[in-house]
């Protein structure tokens, strides 16, 4: 029995992935730092710490990487002023884990003062039993240490969850938790070895449904 839905949010829940890349090349043409894909791949799904460790690994010590950040952050704010854009099926996912009574939560890498703004400018706020955020939890994805903490929240066993993941790191660390992983593709680049370790492949969120139908059925 599915006793908990854990929800990555950048790339699974919102369409912010595709934003936030784009973000950081302008913040790069802006600042003359040549960010380009390869550096955006190494970053996506990780926490704020370890991607302060990849930028100034590549760009050295003397970086103002906060600074850089303030300026990507103003080109995603101004790129979502009009709200943050949604992923096909999460409401409909949302109202069907509510009126089954499965606990939803929120895992993401972002930090909590970004985060719980977006969720709540999306208006799913209240869907969620908890939310447990990057800057919070010392170990980044790879690691299984952000969902073992969401399990924890709802008092249930990180087998009996299901983790919603589009991102490679975040599918490495739904399996090392010993959660049930579903990768729901977005922009981030999952090599065929991290994909055959999910549970499932969906096209998008609305197909979680059915799929924990078939799961309480067994």
């Amino acid at each position: 029995m599915i006793k908990g839905v854990i929800f990555d949010m950048d790339g699974t829940m919102f369409d912010t992935e595709r934003l936030s890349a784009i973000s950081w090349k302008k913040a790069g043409e802006k600042l003359h730092l040549d960010i380009q894909d390869e550096l955006i791949d190494k970053i996506q799904g990780r926490n704020p710490a370890a991607i302060r460790k990849v930028f100034m690994g590549r760009f050295g010590e003397d970086l103002d990487y906060d600074g850089a950040r303030r300026v990507k952050h103003e080109f995603f704010e101004e790129m979502t002023k009009e709200g943050i854009p949604v992923k096909k099926g999460l409401k409909e996912l949302l109202e069907y884990l509510k009126e089954s009574g499965i606990p939803a939560v929120v895992a993401t890498s972002t930090e909590r003062i970004r985060a719980e703004a977006f969720i709540k400018r999306a208006g799913v706020y209240d869907y969620f039993t908890d939310c447990v955020y990057g800057d919070l939890i010392q170990a980044s994805k790879p690691a299984p240490d952000i969902f073992l903490e969401a399990a924890a929240k709802i008092g249930q066993d990180p087998g009996d969850c299901v983790v919603l993941e589009d991102s490679s790191v975040g599918l490495q660390a739904a399996v090392a938790a010993g959660s049930y992983a579903i990768y729901i593709p977005d922009v981030a680049k999952v090599p065929d070895e991290i994909q055959r370790k999910a549970d499932a492949k969906l096209a998008d969120l609305s197909q979680v449904i059915g799929w924990i139908k078939e799961k309480e059925k067994r």
